[in-house]
């Protein structure tokens, strides 16, 4: 059916042209000789030849060179070169067919013209049908770079497309080694404080890490089940901190709102790393939502010990992931006493924020 209706549309554009060139070659020898050329139908035949030359000429010329600059040229990454090009071929082949025919038929098929009144008439006639071709190639030119234009703009939003989503499944692929090395840290230490506590810490970490690979194909996973996640990598992190961790959260049950996979919980793994967690100097841990943010907020008393800056991840990553879902972007809060930072929220249909 396809193909019937594209030979079809093929048919009927064939048709249109050839009435066009008609159409245009009788206006072209009415333009020179007048009412006249409706005297008999062997004038009109005689003269109105001229026109049909110079209409198919044109037509079938431009569409060749058409046909070879779409082939040939490349408008996608150096237009400037095959506009160039394209347009010097149509030029060049416009000059040709403007004196070539008006030349024949003078001195062959007319024979009317001989010598300096023939080269004079030539060069008028010329001067004409190169202008009048030259306000018809601007009016297809214009259509041909539009579409070429067109086809560039596209070709360009998808390599962006391509390579956005490149770099966010690279973002992504970085999370599950660095979420399993700062586990196994955290396993270290509590095999070393409660031996005890080892084994059921070993069995809870199966549990999160089963999360962490289901989430990894996904860009945004539901605010329930990354709380669930993030209330679980806070029982494991209490395992080894007790009471010197407290953590409070006050968020509403919305199936609709999203968020980025393990985004929460790495703010709070931050949270834990930079600052000092002790029975004297205990950590506070909040998140909230508030205006169309979810805000994970702490209390700060940094380590001593600094933490080194090619630490992979971070708020970088997730100002990344972030950039390539929204145009709304993560906030950082950083008082003298108090850390926070604010993640967009997303509707579970379309990466926009939900109304609050």
């Amino acid at each position: 059916m396809k193909f019937k209706n594209k030979k079809r549309a093929i048919y009927f554009n064939n048709i249109a042209s050839i009435v066009f060139v008609i159409g245009t070659s009788t206006i072209i020898s009415y333009f020179f000789r007048g009412p006249g050329l409706f005297s008999s139908f062997l004038f009109y035949l005689k003269y109105s030849s001229f026109g049909f030359a110079l209409g198919f000429s044109f037509w079938l010329g431009h569409h060749a060179i058409g046909r070879f600059t779409e082939k040939k040229l490349d408008w996608t990454k150096n237009p400037k070169k095959a506009n160039i090009i394209s347009l010097l071929m149509y030029i060049i082949f416009g000059l040709i067919i403007c004196t070539t025919i008006p030349y024949v038929f003078h001195r062959f098929v007319w024979g009317d013209l001989t010598g300096k009144d023939l080269f004079l008439t030539v060069l008028v006639m010329s001067i004409m049908i190169f202008s009048l071709d030259m306000i018809v190639i601007s009016l297809f030119y214009s259509t041909y770079l539009t579409k070429y234009w067109k086809k560039s703009i596209e070709a360009n939003e998808e390599l962006k497309r391509e390579t956005l989503l490149a770099k966010y499944e690279a973002l992504k692929n970085q999370v599950n080694p660095h979420f399993l090395f700062n586990s196994l840290n955290t396993l270290s230490g509590i095999v070393e404080q409660k031996t005890e506590l080892a084994t059921g810490f070993i069995k809870k970490l199966s549990d999160i890490y089963r999360y962490v690979l289901e989430q990894s194909d996904k860009e945004l996973v539901s605010l329930d089940d990354e709380m669930k996640f993030v209330e679980d990598y806070i029982f494991l992190s209490k395992m080894r901190f007790g009471e010197a961790l407290i953590f409070h959260s006050n968020l509403p049950a919305d199936n609709t709102i999203q968020i980025v996979p393990l985004g929460i919980q790495m703010l709070v793994e931050n949270a834990i790393k930079h600052n000092i967690v002790s029975d004297d100097m205990p950590l506070k841990i909040e998140i909230t939502v508030e205006d169309g943010f979810i805000i994970v907020r702490n209390n700060i008393q940094k380590k001593k010990t600094v933490v080194s800056k090619n630490e992979p991840l971070g708020l970088e990553n997730l100002k990344n992931r972030y950039a390539y879902l929204t145009n709304s972007s993560i906030e950082i809060i950083d008082y003298e006493s108090e850390f926070a930072v604010k993640l967009p929220l997303l509707n579970a249909h379309k990466h926009e924020l939900p109304d609050y």
